[in-house]
């Protein structure tokens, strides 16, 4: 199953903080890089941030590479901690499973 991510604009609204904001305090914290993308220890770790990339055409460019910064759940959690922001944290394991419900066998007569 593939974990729920926010982009920059999310996780900024989840923290009461515009985008600017919330990418200037995390370079200056030495989360992003000055491309926005993770820095130096954040890199490859994917339960808290991950990196979304693709391509579009440019008009005068052509195909464009672009990677997008995204946070996980346990990376919203990380920064808000790291940056001082106050939260409702989510619980360790915050999807729950509903109960199998019994299958009763039906009558063809």
């Amino acid at each position: 199953m593939q974990q729920r991510t926010y982009t920059l604009d999310q996780a900024a609204a989840l923290l009461n903080l515009g985008r600017n904001t919330l990418a200037r305090r995390l370079r200056g914290a030495g989360v992003l890089g000055t491309d926005n993308l993770p820095a130096g220890a954040y890199r490859g770790r994917a339960t808290l941030v991950t990196v979304a990339t693709g391509t579009y055409w440019h008009p005068i460019c052509g195909w464009t590479h672009y990677g997008r910064t995204e946070f996980t759940d346990a990376g919203l959690d990380h920064i808000a901690d790291r940056l001082g922001i106050e939260i409702d944290h989510l619980p360790a394991h915050h999807t729950y499973r509903a109960a199998p419900q019994p299958q009763h066998a039906r009558s063809t007569t």
